[in-house]
């Protein structure tokens, strides 16, 4: 019978690495801090401020104020979700900065 470098049989093995993965997975969700979703409630509210204050009058997803108050609300979730990107003008370098010292 065939066994891996650790003397488990390959399906044990497998079983034993799906585990410790699944371990590591439920504490990363356990980390994840009041305080630092607090943080990045605030950075994110900051960004979609931003939008909201930039000129989007060629942009055909945010002509009239309606739909750029839909379109901004959707960079909160992006956010929140940590989907940031570098090339919108409401996601600054220092806004960025600060995200990445919020609280897991």
């Amino acid at each position: 019978m065939r066994t891996s470098r650790h003397g488990l049989r390959p399906g044990v093995a497998l079983l034993v690495g799906g585990a410790v993965l699944a371990s590591q997975f439920a504490n990363a969700l356990v980390l994840a801090s009041p305080s630092g979703d607090a943080c990045r409630k605030d950075i994110c509210n900051s960004a979609v401020s931003s939008c909201l204050r930039a000129d989007e009058k060629f942009n055909p997803l945010a002509r009239t104020e309606a739909e750029k108050q839909s379109y901004c609300a959707t960079f909160f979730n992006g956010c929140m979700t940590r989907s940031i990107v570098p090339d919108l003008p409401w996601y600054s370098p220092e806004l960025v900065a600060r995200f990445l010292q919020c609280p897991p």
